[in-house]
């Protein structure tokens, strides 16, 4: 498989994300909503015959599983088929940092970092166990921390459906999960119950205490046989400043026998929470960044129970989740203007297509290194940076579109002899972006000097500034003043007739717009007389 390749007539592939002995998973498209997706496949003929058709079932229950639990620390499934001899998942492409890089930054995290991922493990985990389903394979290397938080648990691909009367898919021979995690009755391959989930939760919560798992040993067996035998290890022999309540709900979690580990991933919930607090000053201090610009804060769920906010600022677009280190300089070779060449003919067809938000991506992606200093004011990236800042409009990011067409703006201006026209429309849109933003007001005002500054050049009554003169009365309507927005379409109404004749398209358009707005004053004059 490569880049560009097609499956179902319907998604593209962009990037591949990762890939092991049986599959590949590719970052991709779906053109048909203009969104990324990731696109899991299972290469079915690498697999041994022997073990294929257990291998092609349980792949296939993952899509399964995966789309039947409920939870926003789950990835959505969008569809399942075949391509060729392999068969593929489409589902949610996550961002964010995975646990085990973000482990291998840090070395180990904050109390209240540990606490935040942990519980929102478990509420994944409790839903999980409430439908009937053991993850069996939960690791750092299958948890991620979103731009928003959220922890996220993937691959479901090994999940064991409780209940006698399911067929096993493992053969007595074959032990699924991972034996740095593995639960001793796992690694016994005996019945597997949501206990062993807890047991892995255990091993991920020390390592993200301490900075290293609970075991260590030179093979996969010997592995098994620290977790069947070896004393539970102290945290606090590692590292000090951790509760004592904490450090003995670890233990709990790593205890041999079942029974004697706590009940439930909702009563490890319960214990986790108030440990996953933390105010907004030190939260900021702890918060992470990651190539691309975006940062990581797992505690944020709590600050803002009811659902994330955007960032503020615009994100950097990024292909790749990883970490950024903290004392290293992240050097990106600036493309050749063959690749410039090429990714802006690539983000054409993608916008052609109307697939706005795939188009930006590919010329952002491109542009990166040629966003700061110098670089960025050459005739040719200023050219790139206008149709990158078009192509969010068109995608309606008007966040991130709105901050490249203000420094466009800037740039522009410094031109030896600068493109009025170019920086009149940068305005025109960056306007747009803020009205779109909510900031009607400022939007207006900008539009209102602009149409001033064109009125010096331009008698009123130019075609050019119809356009200018609608969004205008349209904005100030919007604002609540109808009375100034109806007389605003008026002298518009007179000024399209008078060029394109009464029966004009363009003049039924603006009575259509008229009659709604004396509508709406008349409805406001009759509630002020009736109050």
């Amino acid at each position: 498989m490569q880049a560009k390749d097609r499956v179902a007539d319907r998604y593209e592939l962009t990037y591949p994300v990762g890939h092991g002995g049986m599959g590949e998973v590719w970052a991709g498209y779906d053109e048909k909503l203009d969104r990324p997706v990731a696109i899991k496949f299972l290469r079915k003929l690498a697999i041994p015959e022997s073990e294929r058709e257990a291998a092609v079932e349980r792949f296939m229950r993952e899509a399964r599983v995966t789309a039947r639990l409920d939870h926003p620390g789950v990835p959505s499934v969008h569809d399942v088929g075949y391509h060729g001899d392999d068969i593929y998942i489409v589902m949610q492409l996550v961002p964010g940092m995975v646990l085990a890089d973000l482990i291998a930054e840090r070395g180990w995290l904050s109390v209240p970092w540990a606490a935040a991922i942990g519980a929102q493990i478990c509420s994944v985990l409790a839903t999980a166990h409430a439908a009937s389903l053991v993850h069996r394979d939960l690791k750092p290397q299958n948890l991620m921390v979103t731009p928003a938080g959220s922890v996220k648990v993937l691959d479901f691909g090994v999940a064991a459906l409780l209940g006698a009367d399911v067929p096993r898919l493992t053969a007595t021979s074959h032990t699924l999960g991972t034996p740095t995690y593995m639960a001793p009755e796992q690694a016994l391959n005996s019945a597997v119950g949501p206990r062993a989930d807890l047991y892995a939760l255990g091993c991920v919560m020390f390592e993200v205490l301490t900075g290293n798992p609970p075991y260590r040993a030179e093979n996969p067996l010997g592995m098994l046989h620290r977790h069947m035998n070896d004393p539970i290890p102290s945290i606090a022999e590692h590292r000090a400043g951790v509760p004592a309540d904490l450090e003995q709900l670890v233990t709990r979690l790593l205890a041999k026998d079942p029974q004697h580990r706590p009940g439930s991933a909702a009563d490890v919930y319960e214990i986790l929470a108030p440990f996953g607090a933390l105010d907004r000053d030190l939260a900021g201090d702890l918060a992470m960044s990651m190539a691309g610009g975006q940062s990581v804060d797992p505690t944020m769920p709590y600050r803002y129970p009811f659902g994330p906010l955007p960032s503020q600022a615009p994100l950097q677009p990024t292909r790749v989740d990883i970490v950024r280190s903290r004392n290293a300089q992240v050097v990106v070779a600036p493309p050749s203007l063959d690749e410039l060449a090429e990714a802006e003919e690539r983000a054409w067809e993608l916008a052609e297509a109307e697939r706005f938000t795939q188009a930006a991506e590919v010329l952002a992606t491109a542009l990166v290194p040629m966003m700061q200093g110098h670089r960025a004011k050459q005739p040719r990236i200023l050219d790139l940076r206008v149709t990158l800042a078009n192509l969010y409009l068109l995608a309606g990011a008007y966040r991130k579109a709105l901050p490249l067409f203000e420094r466009l703006i800037a740039d522009l201006a410094e031109r030896p002899v600068p493109d009025r026209e170019l920086i009149w429309q940068c305005r025109q849109q960056a306007a747009v972006c803020q009205a779109e933003l909510g900031e009607a007001s400022a939007a207006l005002v900008e539009l209102c000097e602009l149409l001033a500054e064109e009125q010096q050049a331009l008698p009123i009554q130019s075609p050019e500034l119809f356009p200018l003169r609608h969004q205008i009365a349209m904005l100030t309507a919007g604002l609540g003043d109808v009375t100034s927005a109806g007389q605003q379409l008026e002298e518009l109404l007179a000024d399209v007739q008078a060029l394109h004749g009464s029966q004009a398209p363009e003049v039924d358009e603006i009575r259509v717009l008229l009659t709604h707005l004396d509508r709406i004053d008349r409805g406001d004059r009759q509630g002020r007389i009736g109050g």
